[in-house]
C-alpha cells in the first residue's frame, strides 16, 4: 500500500467527538463519536434526502406551476391536443401523397404492369412491339441502330411562358428530372401555359403547392413548389391566366423556383423545346 493511500485512510479515519451540554448545569447530555468518513456520508445522505423530497414535492404537488417556464394545466392540454393534430395531419398528408401518385399515374399512363401478364419480347415481332408499346412512334432503322421519332402529325399550339426567368436545371429524363426548373427574381405570378381544366390543385409534402392542368392535344402541364394556389380542381383556366404565386414549398425544393413539366400521351416532353423562358 502506497504512502498516499495510507495517509488518505488515516485522514478519513481520524475520530472526533461531539458533546451536548445542559444549558445551565453544563451536565453532559449526549456524546456523539464519529470520524471524517462518517461525517462525509452523513452530509451526502442529508443532501440526497433533501433532493428526493424537493423533487417529489415539485412533481406531485401544485407547487410545480410556480416554477418559471413550467406550463400550466391549460397549456399542457393545448400541447397534447396539438401533438394529436400534428400526428393526424402527417397521416393525412401521407394519404394525400399516395392519392396524388395514383392520379399522376392515371394521367400520364404510367400504371405499373403485372409481370405475370407480360408477353416475353422474344415471342413478339418487331411490328408487334412497335404497335403494342409505342403506337404514337414511327420505327426507323439506320445502320443497324434502332431509333424512334415522335409522330408530330398533330402540332402543338404556341405555349404561354408560365414564368420568365433563368433555367437553373434543365429536363433530364435519364436522371428522373421530367421538367425544367426556372428561377425568377421577386414574388412572381405563375400563369397557365394553355387553356384547359385543372385536374389537381393541392399541397403535397414533397412538391408543395402543386397544380396539374389537362389541355387539348392530350397535353398535361404541371406546376410544382408554388407559394400558394389560386385555382381549384375542376376549374377552367385560360391561356396566360394567373394560377399561383412563385415560391419554395415542399421538401424537394432547395430554393425559390418553378418546376414545370409537360406530358403528352403519357410521355414527358422537354419544356425548353416548346417554350423560351428567358
Amino acid at each position: 500500500m502506497t504512502k498516499k493511500k495510507k495517509s488518505l485512510i488515516r485522514w478519513f479515519g481520524k475520530k472526533f467527538q461531539a458533546i451536548v451540554y445542559h444549558g445551565k448545569s453544563y451536565d453532559i447530555i449526549h456524546k456523539i463519536r464519529f470520524n471524517r468518513f462518517g461525517l462525509v456520508m452523513l452530509v451526502w445522505g442529508v443532501f440526497i434526502v433533501m433532493f428526493v423530497s424537493l423533487s417529489a414535492i415539485v412533481v406531485y404537488t401544485p407547487l410545480k406551476q410556480f416554477i418559471p417556464g413550467y406550463p400550466d394545466k391549460e397549456t399542457r392540454h393545448l400541447i397534447y391536443e396539438n401533438a394529436l393534430k400534428t400526428d393526424s395531419l402527417v397521416v393525412e398528408l401521407e394519404k394525400r401523397d399516395v392519392y396524388l401518385e395514383m392520379l399522376r399515374d392515371v394521367l400520364f399512363n404510367d400504371v405499373p404492369i403485372d409481370e405475370e401478364y407480360v408477353v416475353p419480347v422474344e415471342n413478339l415481332t418487331d411490328e408487334q412491339i412497335k404497335e403494342f408499346n409505342n403506337p404514337k412512334y414511327k420505327r426507323q432503322t439506320i445502320e443497324d441502330k434502332t431509333t424512334y421519332s415522335v409522330d408530330k402529325s398533330e402540332v402543338l399550339p404556341d405555349l404561354f411562358v408560365p414564368v420568365k426567368g433563368i433555367v437553373v436545371s434543365s429536363y433530364n429524363k435519364a436522371e428522373g428530372h421530367y421538367g425544367t426548373d426556372i428561377a425568377s427574381a421577386g414574388e412572381t405570378m405563375i400563369a397557365a401555359t394553355l387553356r384547359g381544366v385543372v385536374v389537381l390543385s393541392d399541397y403535397t409534402v414533397k412538391t408543395g403547392y402543386t397544380i396539374i392542368i389537362q389541355h387539348k392535344y392530350n397535353l398535361v402541364s404541371v406546376y410544382k413548389h408554388n407559394k400558394t394556389s389560386f385555382v381549384k380542381s375542376g376549374q377552367f383556366v385560360e391561356t396566360g391566366e394567373n394560377i399561383a404565386i412563385y415560391g419554395d414549398s415542399g421538401e424537394n425544393s432547395s430554393g425559390e423556383h418553378l418546376h414545370f413539366e409537360l406530358w403528352r400521351n403519357g410521355l414527358s416532353l422537354n419544356p425548353e423545346d416548346y417554350i423560351i423562358f428567358e
